[in-house]
């Protein structure tokens, strides 16, 4: 049985006890080393960017997250593998905002019918937040984009109606413009050769390098940039002296883009051309390489 002077003891010190508790406990919450110490990143709205151009503006608080039809602007893509796209996103204030960094979140999209078009990323890039949309089939259905964390979504887009087509409509080309995939900055435009206009921009490499992708976009005369049907439409460039520069990088899954490989110093040209059906469709005015 516990003395009287014992209990006394017990009972002077409870509150420096309780006092202790609570201090390890406040300590302990403040070193969680599994809570986020970083701002959290939210999210309420989207814009895709095509080289610079607006794919799909999308700002939530406009529209009533209750209504599954609220959201009625169609996105537009074409059968096959699509131009680069990239996102960014509107934060609480309406600001654009760079993606996320956590390697925990990653680019997601939900399609109400997974038969008719997907997300598609280069290998060992799934997830980024730059992408490829592939049309596998001409149709119409419905996409959700998302930002996940994890095993959930942190962000999700409304029902966006998308209608693939089996080609975007454009008129003839008149000129190609090469953009770097990565940074989507605009390398180099050529023109229909004949059309009395200079390529503008040039290449300058270093020798032993070779160049990340870059993606051959076509415009027309209202400017609508687009991608000729795959088959019957090829992409072939051209170097005037592969001693100088070479061509490379050119995939099936990607038809529409190549890589210069610099060979030795000197000076050459490229030269990009669109084939039909095996023969050369549009020749395009030959573009500046110097390599160094």
């Amino acid at each position: 049985m516990l003395s009287n002077r014992f209990l006394r003891i017990v009972r002077r010190l409870a509150p420096v006890f309780a006092f202790v508790l609570i201090a390890i406990f406040a300590i302990s919450c403040d070193d969680d080393p599994i809570s986020p110490q970083s701002e959290h990143f939210e999210a309420v709205g989207m814009v895709i960017f095509q080289s610079g151009a607006t794919v799909l503006d999308y700002y939530g608080p406009e529209y009533d997250a209750g209504d599954q039809t609220a959201y009625l602007d169609t996105l537009y893509a074409s059968q096959g593998l699509n131009p680069h796209w990239n996102v960014r996103f509107y934060n609480d204030d309406g600001d654009l905002v760079d993606p996320p960094e956590e390697d925990n979140k990653w680019f997601a999209a939900d399609f109400a019918d997974p038969d008719l078009a997907q997300l598609w990323w280069h290998e060992g890039e799934d997830g980024e937040f730059e992408f490829h949309l592939k049309g596998n089939q001409a149709g119409q259905t419905t996409v959700e984009f998302k930002i996940m964390h994890i095993d959930h979504p942190d962000f999700t887009t409304l029902p966006i109606p998308l209608v693939i087509d089996e080609t975007v409509l454009h008129g003839a080309p008149v000129g190609v413009r090469l953009y770097d995939e990565e940074s989507e900055d605009l390398l180099a435009t050529a023109y229909i050769a004949g059309s009395g206009n200079d390529s503008e921009g040039s290449f300058t490499l270093t020798a032993g390098n070779t160049t990340d992708h870059i993606e051959a976009i076509f415009f027309d005369y209202e400017d609508i940039a687009f991608w000729p049907g795959v088959p019957p439409h090829s992409l072939v460039v051209e170097s005037s002296n592969t001693s100088v520069v070479n061509i490379t990088g050119q995939e099936p899954e990607e038809p529409w883009a190549f890589k210069l490989e610099a060979v030795s110093a000197g000076t050459a040209t490229i030269t990009v051309y669109i084939y039909h059906d095996g023969a050369v469709g549009k020749t395009f005015t030959p573009i500046n390489v110097v390599v160094n």
